[in-house]
Formats: structure tokens, sequence, C-alpha cells
């Protein structure tokens, strides 16, 4: 993520935008990407791309994407949700992790997953995002910012094979 865009997330908070109007915003730039590309576009104009913000996008977030549209910042816009969601989620003491896994864990798992993450990192709530990812053979990967809990099965065939290699 660049510095720009943790900015403009910042900006964005800082604008006290409903998080409905935001999240609305960043679903629609998410499912359509000719809307995007269009919005990027240095071939379309100014005035054009205003009138399709103005058409498309809840009100209270359109001044906001203008000013991204303005100065050709369009193409940071998922970065910039994402630097806004963190910072939402920042100030209302909520972690978010991932958890990517083969078998979807249970509901009671996941309640005691957040329940460890909660007090391991004395947060209020957990925001968890579950992700399937069948290359890891069995387990999961629990990662929350830049730490990575690894209990795959395919993370612990590299450490077996990481010792065997430095005998």
């Amino acid at each position: 993520m660049t510095q720009a865009a943790i900015n403009y997330g910042q900006v964005l908070y800082e604008l006290s935008i409903p998080e409905e109007a935001v999240e609305e915003a960043a679903l629609i730039l998410k499912t359509v990407p000719q809307l995007k590309e269009a919005l990027c576009s240095p071939v379309i104009g100014k005035n054009s791309r205003r009138r399709i913000i103005d058409r498309v996008f809840p009100a209270e977030i359109r001044n906001f994407l203008k000013v991204l549209a303005d100065h050709q910042s369009m193409d940071l816009a998922e970065d910039i949700f994402k630097a806004w969601q963190a910072r939402v989620c920042e100030q209302k003491g909520i972690l978010e992790a991932s958890l990517f896994y083969v078998t979807e864990p249970e509901e009671e798992q996941i309640r005691e997953i957040k329940a460890m993450l909660c007090k391991k990192y004395g947060k209020k709530d957990v925001r968890l995002c579950l992700i399937q990812d069948l290359s890891l053979i069995g387990g999961f990967i629990l990662r929350v910012g830049d730490v990575e809990t690894d209990w795959s099965l395919k993370g612990r065939f590299r450490q077996l094979e990481q010792k065997i290699m430095r005998r």
C-alpha cells in the first residue's frame, strides 16, 4: 500500500462520511471494474468523469471521489478503502485478521480464535476474514498484520524440509 493511499484513507476517515456510503462506493468499484477503468482513463474528460460519479455513487462520497478522479488517483481506490477500513477498526478497537484454511472452521472454533486474539492483542472485537486455500493441504494460517502463525501441513512440511537441509 502506497503512502498516498494511506494519506487518502486518513482524509476519507476524517471526512466522517457514513460507513455505509464508503462501503457502497468500494463495492461498486470492486464489482464493476469497467467503471474504475473509465474513471482512471485520461481519454474521458474531467466533466464526464464527474457526471459518472454523480450518477453512480452515494451523495456523501461523491466529492471525495471527484477529487480522486481529478488528481488521477482513482487507481488507488482499493488501497484507499483498505486504509480507511483499517483506521475505522483501529478507532473502534477492532483487530483485523485473516484465517486461511482448507476445511472451513465451525462457529465454535471461530469464536475461540476471536476470543484468543482479543485477549492477546487487547482488543474489543476481531474482524476475521476467512479465506479458503486448498494449497495448505490441512490446518490453517492465521495472519494479523505482519505476524503470521502457520499451523498448516504445507508449512510443517516446509519446516521439516529446512531442518533436513541444514543437516
